[in-house]
């Protein structure tokens, strides 16, 4: 079985690859894509410091549509009012990224304790529950999008409803052949079941 740390690597050669034949044939959008692959890497890698100057040169460049990226980026390093002030798209866009904004939105809204936004995300995210995030696009993956819904129902007190969707997310990422997302899953099941019991302890 290959590790998360190699896929990540073998991922990443395959966006340089991918930047260098696109830009040979003209493709002005190349950058961008090794950009976005890249900060899913680093993400996943928990190496976020070192995707943000990167990030922040493309926002400041391109501005509103890569907001939601930069905003996560500076939330993940608890730079929680630079986050606030990025600005982005109020819904989120029903591209072929749709999937991966909706984990990046999620994400930032767990992080800002945003229980309102994370009400109205889960309404977005229920029809696609069964979904690897990004997968539609072929191109970049996140994680199951389940494992975002059972964050934001946990950030919402839904315990229930998030407990039943981090055993989806597990189940989907395992069918995906993610082992690595599948522990992540199984890990932030157990850390619930773990704050319930203390609850439980507490009130009595």
């Amino acid at each position: 079985m290959r590790k998360a740390g190699f896929l990540s690597e073998e991922a990443e050669s395959w966006y340089a690859e991918a930047d260098v034949l696109l830009q040979r044939v003209g493709a002005h959008h190349a950058q961008g894509l090794r950009t976005l692959g890249l900060t899913t890497i680093r993400l996943a890698q928990d190496r976020t410091a070192e995707i943000e100057p990167v990030m922040r040169a493309v926002y400041e460049s391109v501005g509103a549509p890569v907001g939601v990226a930069l905003a996560l980026v500076l939330a993940r390093l608890d730079r929680l009012d630079e986050a606030q002030a990025v600005s982005f798209p109020a819904e989120p866009v029903t591209d072929h990224l749709y999937g991966m904004e909706l984990d990046f939105r999620s994400q930032l809204a767990v992080l800002q304790h945003d229980q309102e936004t994370a009400a109205a995300l889960v309404e977005h995210l229920l029809p696609l529950r069964h979904q690897l995030a990004g997968a539609a696009g072929a191109v970049y993956a996140t994680r199951p999008l389940a494992h975002a819904l059972a964050d934001l129902y946990r950030l919402l007190d839904e315990q229930g409803s998030a407990a039943a969707n981090y055993v989806l997310a597990e189940r989907t990422a395992l069918a995906w052949g993610s082992p690595h997302l599948a522990g992540s899953a199984r890990r932030a099941a157990a850390e619930l079941s773990a704050a319930h019991a203390r609850r439980r302890t507490l009130a009595t």
